[in-house]
């Protein structure tokens, strides 16, 4: 054994399992478990962990050990979870979790007995957070059995597991791996009853949605285990059961979801009569799921999760809503490259980096709200000076949600709470910068924190990471603490004066005092000199070159030297469970300070970039008016740099014109300006200043986009599918203050098709649909232009082109005009396309514009039959009566090229070396080209 605990001696075992006993089964891929039992006895293993739910079969020959028994004991009661088994310094795997845990953490398998029946793999127990997080990046969960008794050597260590380490609620000290916990289940009309929760800050939030906000919640909170009622996978909607099919999922008995099992449980825990104060109704499924999450939690942990202490309603009504194609092409959060997240985020704190994510995803629908922060922003950008103050300050505060969360689990060190100590000594200096400002009004609701400030000082300034360490209370903070300390401090200097008068006293000058910790303390002295040892040394152990002894004093030392650590450990161990204890009583206080800070990191965050770049406050209003001027992509502009972004305008209202037709080539900024439209409206109804001259935003309740292309192979979904899908979404769910992007609908099918479907997609956005959504419309098809002389609520607008005889310039300015040309082929020009193709392009385009006609389309045979009708140098091009084209004669290719460089020399810029060598190079590619042409 690598810790030498005499574990394999004779003892009691069991003749039943638990599972026996108590009538349960847990076993793999979503199984069913039985009724009544808890939760963590419901945990169904995962259909990716090759070890869950698989319980040893022990071969009859393999002995089975009390230490053996103890660890079938508690696999049994965890068959889903790999189980860590505590044995000294080392958490040990056995059997078939050692070989999965070998191979997913890449450590060495080895075998506990010499025949190898019995695998093993361990890692040390004072590094198992960074082992149980790569497990749970792969799906694992993990059940942790620690040692509950010292080990003397002569009976059994006890055993208990104390922790469950699942996806969905770890907690590391590294927050970029924490877990994520959701609930969901059917609910009438065809609602999805919802639960999230964030585990280390204890952000809890439930309600019942429709299935579209259902997908964005989930896409969005981006949860890593979800709970499931059993027998009800299959009556969810297809496209939630596609979303979470990659995710975790456990299957849990229909009771635990009961919604008023759930308001009961959940109304005691928050100390209300009815959870209508947390706006979740009578009735409402949700309350079933707000009720598992937390009790899953509180089990897999052992612990109360005291920081969960309050509910929020997941209302629809309250925000503006995102679905999850929006925020995936607004590149809101996340990106291949830059987002709006990442440009307007200067926080200082991770609870603010979490807050402006939250603000970003869920911008508000209350005027007065936005307003409320557009002041508070506001009092920071017209004082710089404040701001920097501001920042300064924040940068000393720690994550104290987090801190506290994990304090409540009982996963947390004293870090933790040295994290709410210095939160809690920078945050007098905050109140008093902020009181005279609107943004001050943040910090107001924060309850006085004084006495737990008070209380923590009794920390050491740097504590260690773990408890055992020493050093976690500092010195002159308790008298008992320090007389003992001063004892094991007062250790090193008697042991030196002991040794100088035992040296002077039996006339040995080599004579050493030691200590091991097998013997203990010792008086050391060599063969030479052992005839001088008087009476009252004791013999304590023989070495080659001399001998080792004690006496009644040395051994009295000892004791007290001994006494001194355990009394040390203890006081210590004492006074830090009594700071957890009293921080944890102002959990409640500690939340608000965390949100509060959060929410003055997020302002500072906008205010910072709004000075910045210069972003303006504008006018969010309860009417339906949208007027952008001078407005900038803001995460363009940054990336950008140096270059200058050209600012365009916006002007759309629902009671007049609505509907923009946005037409003009590629790469001219369509894209982008549909974008920044939706952008705008976004960070003015989060309370956001805005990158423009000046803006007016009436308040928006959906923002919905249709941009790019892409398949979903996975789904089975084509690139055209996905766009029609997307579309349709769109095309049921708007409401007159919806705000549309659609980015060339139709693209993916023929040309008539596309835009018949392109053509009836904006008529229906006109009346049918029965709202008044404003739209912005880009396409490629130039027909559709002609709506606008029908419809007085469509305007025409383009993206302006320069063209002189060097070529197309793309202005990426929005003119109030719509295009003429797609400039499709400049494009293509600049994309490096050969020049040979260039020039084909250009002759059937002017054919075709001529004739309007497609190849293959109707009238393509009669208007070209045979090539009679095409130009001469073409007519090589045609297939023989059939009217296909065919490959071009290389010859007629290279003799254009040829020609096109004389046509493009400047004989009077070139020296004659220069001239020479042109002539030379000419007239190769003229021999090239006959060679290659003749028969």
């Amino acid at each position: 054994m690598r810790n030498g605990n005499a574990e394999d001696c004779d003892g009691a075992g069991r003749d039943t399992t638990p599972a026996e006993e108590e009538g349960f089964v847990t076993v793999r891929n979503g199984t069913e478990c039985g009724e009544g039992s808890s939760l963590l006895r419901e945990l169904s293993a995962l259909s990716d962990a090759p070890s869950g739910g698989k319980i040893p079969v022990l071969p009859p020959d393999i002995k089975r050990t009390p230490m053996l028994e103890q660890y079938l004991f508690w696999k049994e009661r965890y068959p889903g979870c790999l189980l860590f088994f505590r044995m000294g310094d080392f958490f040990e795997l056995f059997f078939d979790d050692a070989r999965t845990a070998s191979a997913v953490l890449d450590i060495t398998l080895t075998a506990r007995d010499p025949e190898k029946k019995i695998p093993m793999a361990g890692v040390p127990f004072h590094a198992v957070e960074s082992y149980l997080s790569k497990l749970v990046r792969e799906g694992f969960s993990v059940a942790l059995c620690d040692q509950v008794t010292e080990p003397d050597g002569r009976t059994l260590v006890e055993r208990s597991v104390v922790r469950v380490v699942t996806p969905g609620t770890y907690v590391p000290e590294d927050p970029s791996g924490e877990g994520r916990l959701a609930a969901l289940a059917p609910a009438g009309d065809g609602g999805i009853a919802l639960a999230l929760l964030a585990p280390g800050t204890g952000s809890l939030e439930a309600g019942t949605v429709s299935e579209n906000e259902a997908a964005s919640l989930l896409a969005t909170f981006v949860p890593q285990e979800i709970l499931l009622p059993r027998g009800t996978l299959e009556r969810l909607p297809g496209r939630i059961r596609e979303q979470i099919a990659r995710v975790p999922q456990r299957l849990l008995a229909r009771n635990h979801f009961d919604p008023a099992a759930g308001e009961e449980r959940l109304a005691a825990r928050f100390a209300v009569a009815s959870l209508a104060a947390h706006g979740v109704l009578p009735g409402d499924a949700a309350a079933g799921c707000a009720r598992v999450v937390l009790d899953y939690l509180e089990e897999t942990h052992f612990s109360a999760a005291r920081h969960v202490w309050r509910l929020r309603p997941l209302h629809s009504g309250l925000f503006l809503h995102l679905d999850v194609t929006t925020v995936r092409n607004l590149d809101l959060v996340e990106g291949d490259g830059l987002s709006l997240f990442a440009v307007l985020n200067r926080c200082s704190t991770p609870m603010g980096k979490r807050c402006l994510r939250e603000w970003i995803l869920r911008p508000l629908r209350s005027v007065e709200e936005i307003r409320k922060r557009q002041d508070a922003v506001a009092s920071l950008t017209e004082d710089p000076a404040l701001l920097r103050a501001v920042r300064d300050v924040l940068g000393a505060c720690r994550d104290v949600e987090r801190a506290l969360g994990r304090l409540s689990l009982r996963v947390g060190t004293p870090r933790d709470l040295a994290a709410i100590r210095d939160t809690l000594a920078a945050f007098p200096g905050l109140v008093a910068l902020c009181a005279a400002r609107e943004v001050g009004k943040l910090l107001r609701a924060v309850p006085d924190l004084a006495p737990l400030a008070e209380t923590l000082k009794t920390l050491a300034d740097d504590p260690p990471r773990l408890v055992h360490a020493g050093g976690v209370i500092r010195d002159g903070a308790d008298p008992e603490l320090d007389e003992w300390r001063c004892v094991a401090r007062g250790g090193e200097e008697w042991l030196r004066d002991y040794a100088a008068r035992e040296r002077e006293l039996r006339g040995i000058k080599s004579l050493k005092v030691g200590y091991n910790k097998v013997f203990g303390y010792y008086i050391e002295i060599s063969r030479a000199n052992l005839e001088n040892i008087p009476p009252e040394y004791s013999r304590k152990q023989t070495l080659v070159g001399g001998e080792r002894f004690v006496t009644e004093e040395l051994a009295v030392f000892e004791e007290r030297m001994r006494s001194s650590s355990e009394r040390i450990a203890a006081r210590e161990s004492a006074l830090y469970e009594e700071l957890i204890r009293v921080t944890l009583e102002a959990g409640s206080c500690v939340q608000e300070l965390g949100r509060a800070l959060a929410a003055l990191d997020a302002t500072a965050s906008l205010a910072d970039v709004a000075w910045e770049r210069g972003y303006v406050r504008p006018l969010v209003t309860e009417g339906t008016r949208l007027a952008l001027h001078g407005a900038r992509h803001p995460v363009v502009e940054v990336a950008l740099g140096n270059r200058s972004f050209t600012p365009n305008d916006v002007l759309l209202d629902g009671d007049g014109v609505r509907i923009a037709v946005v037409t003009g080539p590629n790469m001219a900024g369509k894209s982008t300006y549909l974008r920044m439209a939706a952008l705008l409206i976004l960070m003015a109804q989060m309370g956001s200043f805005v990158p423009a001259e000046r803006a007016e935003v009436g308040l928006t309740d959906r923002i919905f986009t249709r941009i790019g292309a892409r398949d979903e192979l996975d789904r089975g979904l084509s690139t055209f599918m996905v766009e029609m899908v997307e579309t349709a979404g769109i095309l049921h769910n708007v409401t007159d203050r919806s705000f549309v992007v659609l980015d060339e609908i139709g693209r993916g099918t023929s040309t008539y098709d596309g835009m018949s479907i392109a053509w009836a997609v904006l008529e229906y956005l006109l009346t049918p649909c029965g709202a008044r959504p404003k739209v912005l419309f880009a396409t490629h098809f130039h027909e559709l232009t002609a709506l606008a002389e029908r419809h007085r609520e469509i305007t025409n607008c383009s993206m302006a082109v320069e063209e002189t005889a060097e070529g197309v310039t793309f202005l990426h300015r929005v003119v109030p005009r719509p295009a003429d040309r797609s400039y499709g082929i400049e494009v293509a020009r600049l994309a490096g396309i050969p020049e040979t193709v260039l020039r084909r392009s250009r002759e059937l385009l002017r054919e075709f514009e001529t004739r309007r006609v497609v190849p293959g389309g109707e009238g393509w045979a009669g208007a070209f039959p045979d090539g009679a009708a095409w130009p001469e140098a073409s007519r090589a091009a045609l297939g023989q009566g059939r009217g296909r084209m065919r490959q071009l004669s290389l010859l007629d290719a290279a003799k254009d090229a040829v020609l096109e460089e004389l046509a493009l020399l400047d004989p009077d810029s070139m020296t004659p070396l220069q001239a020479l060598e042109v002539l030379y190079r000419l007239r190769e590619k003229s021999r090239s080209a006959l060679e290659e042409g003749a028969p």
